[in-house]
């Protein structure tokens, strides 16, 4: 057994590295979140960069890279702010689906303008009513003629504004069928007339934000239907283990810079003729935030190892995304702590961190779900 990174994922790593010292200066990230926006200048940026292609098949124009190659990527990506990674992950998701599952004509259409950047992807599964019991969602589509009408409502939609946008929709299309088996995915562009899509004014997150969506009448193709009618919620579990270690992966990135800002704090600020670092009290608290980062580190590279080798990872993907977000939340309130006054103004980045990881313990998952189905897997 070796832990050493292969010399291909090192370039990767260096490559995203200096990708993001180019294009990701913290100025231009204090603004995007202040203003909240994911600028496209970025997004082709990634384009060009190869980043969403790396999550599209070949045969579509893609490179497919491997679950542990893009986890360096998201990680990376995500040191600025998890927003930047959450765009890649919508694409990720968004373009397993359509691989897995859409006809050939649609991934003919859509994989590779994806893949060039011409098109993006989110996700909507959320209603006001469904949360984390997300089988009970009201949203409904009927077919109609040569199409499909969708009604109802969505929430906290990571995304689903962006230019050139479609959103992968679930909704009920049998409501007389037991809840799980009556749901289909559907793919709707954001600019359909009948749809209102709102950002949310959300204490973080605030880049690629998130939405609420309303469908009054929303009519799309028939060939927007993705894979078989009343299929949708096996399409949606299928990738809930490459998700979870995405998440995790983002994670762990906000987490390294913010172990790192405190570090750099803990060294320059002094008080009582010294610097705070040589206080035990914030010694002690760096070493845990470090001994945590490293912990998520491995726990994120097994899962996505395990992912890559085809080997059941469903324990070890919960088990990522339910440790890397609680640690994030620890570390960037520790962060918060040894920056004391200056952490709570927008002069520092720690705010943001500790603003964004506040999301992470419910968004894909929360952590009491994540516990659940940790819990099934050692059979209780």
């Amino acid at each position: 057994m070796h832990f050493a990174p292969g010399t291909e994922q090192e370039i990767l790593r260096e490559a995203v590295v200096r990708f993001v010292e180019r294009n990701c200066a913290p100025r231009d990230v204090r603004r995007w979140d202040r203003d909240g926006e994911f600028p496209e200048t970025l997004h082709h940026e990634m384009v060009a960069a190869g980043f969403p292609a790396m999550m599209v098949p070949q045969a579509y124009g893609g490179s497919a890279s491997s679950m542990q190659d893009c986890a360096i990527v998201y990680e990376e990506i995500s040191r600025p702010s998890v927003d930047l990674g959450t765009r890649l992950a919508l694409l990720a998701w968004g373009s397993m689906i359509l691989s897995d599952f859409a006809s050939e004509e649609i991934k003919q259409e859509f994989l590779p303008r994806v893949a060039s950047g011409a098109v993006k992807l989110s996700f909507s599964l959320t209603e006001p009513g469904s949360g984390s019991d997300a089988a009970s969602l009201q949203t409904r589509a009927r077919a109609d003629g040569d199409g499909w009408v969708l009604n109802g409502q969505k929430l906290f939609s990571s995304g689903a504004d962006a230019l050139n946008n479609h959103i992968i929709v679930a909704a009920r299309t049998d409501p007389d069928a037991p809840r799980h088996k009556g749901i289909s995915l559907f793919l709707v562009p954001n600019t359909s007339p009948g749809l209102t899509i709102r950002r949310l004014d959300t204490v973080g997150r605030k880049i690629v934000g998130l939405c609420e969506i309303f469908f009054d009448a929303v009519r799309i193709p028939r060939r927007y239907l993705i894979g078989e009618v009343n299929h949708g919620w096996h399409y949606i579990t299928r990738h809930l283990e490459r998700e979870r270690i995405t998440l995790a992966a983002n994670y762990l990135g906000s987490a390294r810079s913010a172990l790192a800002d405190a570090i750099a704090y803990a060294c320059e600020r002094r008080q009582f003729g010294r610097p705070i670092g040589d206080f035990q009290v914030i010694a002690h608290m760096l070493a845990d935030m470090a001994t945590e980062v490293e912990a998520a580190r491995w726990m994120v590279a097994m899962a996505a190892w395990r992912y890559d080798m085809q080997l059941p990872c469903a324990k070890q993907a919960s088990m990522a995304k339910l440790f890397v977000s609680e640690m994030l939340v620890r570390a960037t309130t520790q962060g918060m702590q040894i920056l004391a006054g200056h952490g709570y103004t927008t002069d520092h980045d720690m705010q943001r961190y500790w603003r964004d990881a506040r999301n992470c313990t419910v968004g894909g998952g929360t952590s009491q779900i994540q516990r659940g189905l940790i819990a099934r897997e050692l059979g209780l």
